[in-house]
């Protein structure tokens, strides 16, 4: 069996060619699979960050499951975080959309389309004057640089 050049140079483009299709598949796969893998560890990040949140920062000295806004210890905690390399946007707002406490840096729209923020929202009770507390929502958003 005798080969031409042409013939050994198509066969060898062919090869080379199928070869290049499956790493590309191969590469864009792993790729979808590592931004699942990052959005699902974003997600828990964000959800650990509002317990967090909820449960030993904002807390209310005296009254266990009421927050005191306090942009001080909010500020500390953002600091804590930080040097983890994680960036944290945090707003308290009523029922009625008035903003109790808002905190974090804001994320860029660039940066934010290539690393989008993982966010979610809870429901609290904040500490307004003597005894008294109102609804309100405690939405943190949380993403990486």
């Amino acid at each position: 069996m005798v080969f031409n050049v042409g013939e050994d140079l198509l066969s060898t483009v062919l090869a080379v060619s199928l070869l290049a299709i499956f790493m590309a598949a191969l590469v864009h796969s792993y790729h979808i699979y590592a931004e699942r893998r990052n959005a699902f560890d974003d997600f828990n990040l964000a959800i650990d960050v509002a317990e967090q949140l909820q449960e030993r920062v904002l807390v209310s000295p005296g009254n266990r499951g009421l927050l005191e806004p306090s942009g001080e210890k909010l500020e500390n905690y953002s600091k804590i975080l930080a040097l983890q390399d994680v960036n944290l946007r945090v707003e308290i707002r009523s029922m009625t959309g008035e903003v109790v406490l808002c905190g974090g840096k804001e994320p860029s729209p660039i940066q934010g389309y290539f690393s989008p923020p993982a966010g979610v929202s809870l429901p609290v009770a904040v500490k307004c004057g003597t005894g008294s507390a109102r609804p309100c929502e405690l939405s943190v958003r949380v993403w990486r640089d």
